[in-house]
């Protein structure tokens, strides 16, 4: 689903507070994308949210400066987890080190698919 529908369908996630678990997560399957993960706290959902970047690694860079960004509407999201912050926490431990690895993501799919299965698959 894409953000604007992942917002709509639980309006929990409107108001929560959301805890960022960084923003260069990469898939080796989509190399023209970058992934961030963030947890809200009203669900207990950890969610990467996929940012393509037509242009390449160097059109990240220029996203953080708002400069070609990719349409909202293009960014896809896929629930991981459901599970309480803490536990979040402790799958994840070390993720800063990890993130900036090649295929980063797969690492943090695999730490979490041992909390819960995801209550909407995306």
């Amino acid at each position: 689903m894409d953000i604007h529908a992942f917002y709509r369908t639980d309006p929990r996630r409107q108001s929560s507070e959301e805890v960022p678990f960084g923003d260069g997560w990469t898939d080796h399957r989509d190399s023209h994308s970058t992934y961030r993960l963030n947890w809200v706290a009203d669900t207990g959902e950890i969610y990467a949210v996929r940012e393509p970047h037509p242009g390449g690694i160097l059109a990240r860079y220029l996203d953080q400066l708002d400069v070609d960004q990719a349409d909202v509407s293009a960014l896809r999201v896929e629930i991981l987890a459901v599970a309480d912050r803490p536990a979040i926490e402790a799958a994840l431990a070390g993720w800063p080190a990890v993130m900036a690895e090649h295929d980063s993501l797969r690492w943090a799919r695999a730490q979490l698919a041992a909390l819960s299965a995801p209550s909407t698959a995306t």
